[in-house]
């Protein structure tokens, strides 16, 4: 199912997860892996190799700059102990301190460089990795802080002086923008193992490269060219290879490749497991095979054994699926471990945890209900039109009554909002199946859950792919949808979840679509208790009568109400027909007129309690 999705849908190369533009559309901390937790591999750990060799940056003249001829500040690399971009004024945290190497494009926005520019940082001199102790068995360890767009960051090496291999990238990280929280860490250690591209020969003349290469493609419509954010380096060494040491990466759990966090009773399915692993030792390590692990033993799942020979990677799959039992609330923990026969040297980068998972009665979910969500949405400070959501699949027939959508806590009273619910069809297109009322958020809806209810519950029928999005309307102010989570990016074993249309969904504006890596808090919600049918049925503290009417209705007031109220009555498409405060002395009665608009529905709203008023 998830093929039709990178293939039929044309998506930007751009990843999203959402700041203050189109070139910062990478923000607010989210990353495209779940978190790194070691697990306990015991007391018998052999000792990492040796170092060999070290630069921490204090002598500038080690270094040769090539900025492609850019002359102008803030842009190419520099080494000194100041940031000179914008991306962390406050510049590397790293454990030397003092001088660091720092890359930057000089412009939070965008940048009229050319595509392809390349700038590089490259050691003078080579280095006898033979003469210095080591071999050709050996790993380059730093460490680095930034972020990326589209382009490049590129770890090299020579051993002619001229003739440059990548030996490493960044292509694993993120993409995302300036954040106070951001996943590369400050700093984060990066480790690129060298032996497979070395022999004993040409480790007596290795030069070490850091590159980095503009690469977004402009347009007519688009004639910069999105550059990176910042990448900073320090405290680099060389030490000799560990005979056992397994890394993983890309971890994923997903059901037809979808990745729920809450999956509706009526609606589970088998869940796979999978995970990169990639050998960084000096030996071949035997029997090498993924485990699955639910609740710390409750439920395990394994791959086939293989051989991952020196340098090699491989994606290991569990060889069965997990299927949850039916019970609501129950949190699963999803731990992802490779290991092979032998000890790994260097056990803390060989295991994942993810956010726990659960069955729930109603609620479908790809976020990670955290409590204290980011901000999604919005448009280089503009108010521009879009529809932001996640992929969801119906293994059986079911009835929506809403889309739910955390506020964000960035969002503004008064921004012009619905609730979309869409199919996939066979050839990728989106097909409109509802859309919720109108309406326009108050303030003290910024920041919470909020239930966009369709006029009638909907029917969604087994075996189809659906996509619940917000749409925000132009013209009403920017609007921010509250994120939770990792949504995987196009590189992903699944492909993308979580996308972000400017437009619609059916009819997005030419280059302005859009995967996000920082998962949407939209949901939907089978709940019958949330349809509009139901609105009138729950307590509230007042009652409106008669209802139905043809236009006159007598709104009971009570003291306990407090001395003013707010009263509020809407049409269908969210249009506010009534706005008025009443003054509450006592037990009283507030009559109210429809009777010069159309017959219908429309929804009154008294101190953020809402009944249905029919009007016949």
């Amino acid at each position: 199912m998830k093929k039709i999705y990178l293939s039929a849908i044309a998506l930007s190369v751009a990843s999203l997860s959402f700041g203050q533009g189109l070139t910062e559309k990478m923000a607010f901390g989210l990353g495209s892996e779940p978190t790194l937790n070691p697990k306990d591999q015991g007391n018998n750990n052999k000792a990492l190799g040796q170092v060999i060799w070290t630069d921490d940056f204090n002598t500038p003249s080690d270094w040769t700059i090539d900025n492609n001829g850019q002359t102008a500040a803030g842009f190419g690399w520099t080494i000194d102990a100041v940031s000179d971009g914008w991306w962390s004024a406050a510049g590397m945290t790293s454990t030397s301190g003092g001088n660091y190497a720092e890359l930057s494009n000089g412009d939070a926005i965008n940048s009229t460089q050319a595509l392809n520019v390349v700038y590089n940082l490259t050691l003078a001199n080579p280095l006898n990795l033979v003469a210095l102790g080591g071999s050709e068995n050996v790993t380059l360890e730093f460490e680095q802080f930034g972020a990326r767009f589209n382009d490049l960051t590129q770890i090299q090496i020579s051993t002619d002086g001229t003739n440059f291999v990548t030996v490493g990238d960044n292509l694993d990280k993120a993409v995302h923008s300036q954040s106070a929280s951001n996943v590369w860490g400050n700093p984060e250690i990066k480790r690129v193992n060298l032996s497979t591209f070395l022999t004993a020969t040409t480790a007596t003349s290795v030069w070490l490269r850091f590159t980095w290469t503009t690469n977004f493609p402009a347009s007519a419509s688009n004639p910069n060219v999105w550059v990176t954010y910042g990448w900073y380096l320090d405290d680099l060494k060389i030490s000799t290879n560990p005979d056992n040491n397994i890394t993983t990466s890309s971890a994923y759990y997903g059901s037809a490749n979808l990745p729920y966090t809450r999956i509706p009773v009526d609606q589970i399915q088998p869940i796979d497991f999978v995970m990169k692993a990639k050998n960084e030792g000096g030996v071949n390590q035997t029997l090498t095979q993924l485990t699955a692990d639910i609740n710390s033993g409750a439920f395990t799942f394994t791959s086939a054994t293989t051989t991952l020979l020196v340098g090699a990677t491989d994606s290991l799959f569990t060889t069965a699926s997990w299927t949850p039992p039916a019970t609501v609330g129950v949190p699963y923990s999803i731990d992802l471990t490779v290991a092979s026969d032998s000890t790994d040297d260097v056990p803390a980068d060989n295991s994942f945890t993810f956010p726990n998972i659960e069955v729930s009665q109603y609620v479908y979910a790809m976020d990670d209900y955290s409590a204290t969500p980011g901000n999604g949405g919005g448009f280089s400070g503009t108010d521009e039109e879009f529809e932001a959501g996640n992929f969801y699949d119906v293994v059986a027939n079911a009835t929506a009554t809403s889309v739910d959508v955390q506020i964000g806590a960035n969002a503004v009273a008064g921004n012009a909002l619905d609730a979309a619910i869409y199919e996939l069809d066979a050839t990728g297109n989106f097909v409109l199946v509802v859309r919720s009322p109108l309406t326009q958020i108050t303030a003290a809806e910024v920041g919470t859950l909020k239930n966009f209810i369709f006029s009638s519950p909907t029917a969604l029928v087994a075996g189809k792919t659906y996509f619940a999005a917000i749409h925000s309307y132009a013209g009403a102010g920017e609007f921010f949808y509250g994120t939770s989570g990792n949504s995987p990016d196009n590189a992903s074993v699944g492909g993308v979840t979580s996308l972000i249309y400017y437009g619609t969904m059916d009819n997005p504006v030419a280059s302005k679509n859009f995967y996000t890596t920082q998962t949407p808090m939209v949901r939907l919600n089978f709940d019958p208790l949330t349809s509009v049918d139901n609105i009138a049925a729950k307590a509230t503290s007042f009652t409106a009568y008669p209802n139905p009417s043809t236009g006159m209705f007598n709104i009971n007031l009570t003291k306990d109400m407090g001395a003013t109220v707010n009263m509020t009555v809407r049409n269908v498409v969210g249009q506010t027909v009534i706005n008025k405060q009443v003054a509450v002395t006592g037990n009283q009665v507030e009559t109210i007129s429809l009777a010069n608009y159309d017959k219908g529905i429309y929804f009154l709203t008294i101190n953020n309690e809402t009944v249905k008023l029919i009007v016949e």
